[in-house]
């Protein structure tokens, strides 16, 4: 689903002056074989108890994972494994309107193919939404879905951290449904100061445990297990998120609207509304930075005028590619705004993942590898560097990037203040 661009002249980097534009593709190896080592005598036990309970193909999937070594993956927030998660899932209750076994296939699915993943969702007035708001409601449309940041966040979730995002999916689907992730401090701020003015900002329940980090408790909305009835009440078939997906991204975008998303409607208030739709960039790249707790530099291409019309860009397209394939180089999937022309000349925009690149023989044209949330594919979808670079908004990049070749300032800061000169517009 598109989202209105901000109507903000971005300026928050400067191509730099002298620096070297040669794209450095040292770092794009290919990947090492691996050989699995066998399952400890525990992890035995914990693997045929899951897929006792499984359904064939889903058993397949376990092995598959087995031998991709993914199932003994820790590097989680609190170190467990991949199955350590799995088998919680199974073994443990799980909120009211799921079953461990649900949880399981739909989560099994996305380890092995992340690009099943979807945003798609029918938000359309049903009896349960008339039980809870008045007659004047309005009627949204069927796949009316604005999710497409908290798609790409769980994605790169699900393809980079396995352990991890199984570990997200077992805290959210529990019958507490919320799990605790402790992160850094200066992956939100350089100033401890400034990260807990940006955590009180958000809303974010928090606590400091030592000096350097910070202990949050990330939620879902109050009414996603109504979504989730929805979801379960639908004929077979529909494309569209399934619970996992459901859960997840409702608390990536409860998490970003600071605690104001409404999973039956898809709207959110909070106090960067400038819109009732889908997470501003600001909100975006603090959800990011939490749920991966890293680092992560928001860099504006594009230029918006004052009524959401292309003004320019801020760097040359050879930056810009440079940037986006030494990103990939570390194995580092990139989250990134793109923009599309409406019939009235203004820009849509819409979140994709770039998650590789390749050259094509007979064009000798870079193409870039990407997931896109609002497709009906289950397979990375290519655009060529000709089409994707003009149209790139903004992407979310490790600082040590950003810094070879842009003049860098901070980010969240640049943000608040782009976020006031448009309130005032508004105004």
């Amino acid at each position: 689903m598109s989202i209105s661009i901000s109507n903000i002249l971005h300026k928050h980097y400067n191509t730099g002056v002298g620096i070297s534009k040669k794209v450095n593709l040292s770092l794009q190896t290919q990947p090492d074989s691996f050989v699995p080592s066998p399952l400890e005598p525990e992890d035995r036990f914990k693997f045929y108890t899951i897929t006792k309970t499984l359904p064939p193909h889903s058993v397949l999937i376990m092995e598959n994972l087995r031998k991709q070594g993914v199932l003994t993956n820790c590097d989680s927030n609190d170190g467990s494994s991949t199955l350590d998660n799995l088998y919680k899932i199974m073994t443990t209750p799980r909120a009211a309107g799921l079953d461990s076994t649900g949880v399981l296939v739909e989560t099994l699915g996305h380890l092995n193919n992340p690009y099943l993943i979807s945003q798609k969702s029918d938000n359309s007035i049903t009896n349960y939404l008339e039980a809870i708001f008045s007659p004047k409601s309005p009627v949204y449309g069927k796949e009316n879905s604005s999710t497409c940041t908290a798609a790409c966040i769980e994605f790169d979730l699900a393809k980079q951290e396995p352990a991890e995002f199984v570990r997200f999916v077992e805290g959210l689907t529990s019958p507490q449904m919320q799990v605790e992730k402790v992160i850094n401090f200066d992956n939100l701020a350089d100033k401890t100061l400034d990260t807990i003015w940006l955590l009180n900002t958000f809303d974010a329940a928090h606590k400091e445990t030592d000096f350097n980090k910070i202990k949050l408790t990330l939620k879902p909305d109050d009414l996603v297990l109504l979504k989730v009835k929805l979801n379960n009440s639908l004929p077979a078939g529909i494309k569209q998120r399934n619970n996992v997906d459901t859960i997840l991204q409702s608390t990536f975008m409860h998490t970003g609207s600071q605690q104001s998303y409404n999973s039956l409607t898809d709207r959110r208030g909070g106090k960067f509304n400038v819109t009732e739709r889908g997470l501003i960039e600001f909100e975006k790249t603090f959800v990011e930075s939490v749920v991966r707790n890293k680092n992560i530099i928001s860099v504006n291409y594009q230029k918006i005028g004052p009524k959401g019309e292309l003004k320019g860009y801020e760097a040359d397209f050879d930056v810009i590619k440079e940037q986006l394939l030494d990103t990939l180089a570390l194995k580092q999937n990139i989250i990134a705004g793109i923009t599309n022309r409406t019939s009235s000349g203004r820009l849509k925009g819409h979140e994709i993942v770039i998650t590789g690149a390749r050259q094509n023989p007979y064009t000798n044209r870079t193409e870039f590898l990407c997931f896109n949330s609002d497709m009906d594919k289950t397979t990375p979808v290519a655009y060529c560097e000709d089409y994707l670079i003009p149209r790139l908004h903004h992407a979310g990049l490790p600082k040590e990037i950003v810094i070879k070749n842009m003049g860098f300032k901070d980010g969240w800061i640049m943000e608040l203040e782009n976020y006031k000169v448009l309130k005032q517009q508004q105004s």
